[in-house]
């Protein structure tokens, strides 16, 4: 498994005991990896079990995981009753009524109104419904996986491309460098007669001189270091597992040298080609910034 994306969504409709139940798990990219749940109330135990499932099968992302029961596309109808909700909601309010001399009527209008009377789940038993919410949570997921994967192989493919032209910018760089080198020494000896005139120098001293400029304007290394970063990156693509933050790193670096390049360079052209290398950079951190 090579590059996943971070972008994904995954669905899973189904019933449980003649109510609907609908999952759905929607993921954007993020620096770590964060879960959202969305359950209903008397799911609210199980959220630590979801979120254990999401880790399980993703590394990064903003994760959100959204569970409907007795709803989907349109309501469904109640298939029961809790009564000992019911029963409960009527003992505290006879208690109420006695401790505090409260008067009224329990109504059956409000009854049904209030929260976990109504059941749309057909009361089946909680072990029953993790059971099968733990099923349906894993096939969203691997819905979810497979579209992340789908992006995830758009991007390689994309990004396998900017590195071509990052190679084929070296290039155009290496082509033109010993022309640059040239160039400069013949400016630095018209520099030198034009300053001195017939002053005589000391040749060891303008070789030693020469060579610390020269220095600072080579850019061998910095190609060199370019190519090595565009090896490391390709190798990274095909890599197993989360490779996001690696990659990331490994662009930071040929930013670098790109901005390097661009400085000691001195040439006109080669600038030209440093900006090219660093807006193509910069254009593969955002295609990264969705990678797992």
């Amino acid at each position: 498994m090579s590059v996943i994306s971070m972008t994904g969504y995954g669905k899973s409709e189904s019933t449980f005991n003649g109510a609907a139940c609908l999952v759905e798990v929607r993921s954007v990219n993020s620096r770590f990896l964060d879960i959202a749940c969305k359950l209903p109330k008397e799911l609210a135990y199980f959220e630590n079990e979801v979120k254990g499932l999401v880790k399980a099968k993703l590394a990064r992302g903003s994760v959100s995981v959204s569970v409907t029961l007795g709803t989907a596309e349109k309501s469904t109808v109640p298939q029961g009753y809790n009564a000992e909700a019911i029963e409960a909601y009527i003992r505290i309010a006879g208690e109420i009524k006695a401790k505090y001399g409260v008067s009224g009527e329990i109504k059956l209008e409000q009854v049904l109104a209030l929260p976990e009377v109504l059941r749309y789940d057909n009361a089946g038993s909680n072990d029953e419904l993790q059971e099968h919410l733990t099923a349906e949570i894993n096939k969203a997921l691997d819905k979810l996986l497979a579209m992340r994967e789908r992006e995830g192989a758009n991007l390689v493919k994309d990004l396998e491309a900017r590195v071509a032209t990052l190679e084929t910018t070296l290039d155009e760089i290496k082509v033109l460098d010993p022309e640059r080198i040239t160039v400069w020494k013949e400016k630095f000896q018209e520099r030198l007669k034009t300053l001195l005139g017939e002053v005589e120098l000391d040749p060891a001293r303008v070789i030693q001189e020469a060579s610390i400029v020269a220095d600072k304007l080579d850019i061998n290394e910095e190609i060199t270091r370019f190519k090595s970063h565009n090896k490391l990156f390709l190798a990274a693509l095909n890599d197993s597992g989360a490779q996001g933050k690696k990659l990331n790193f490994i662009l930071q670096e040929m930013g670098r040298e790109a901005n390097t390049l661009g400085t000691k360079c001195q040439d006109a052209r080669i600038q030209a080609l440093a900006i090219r290398l660093k807006d193509e950079v910069e254009t593969m951190r955002e295609q990264v910034c969705n990678v797992e």
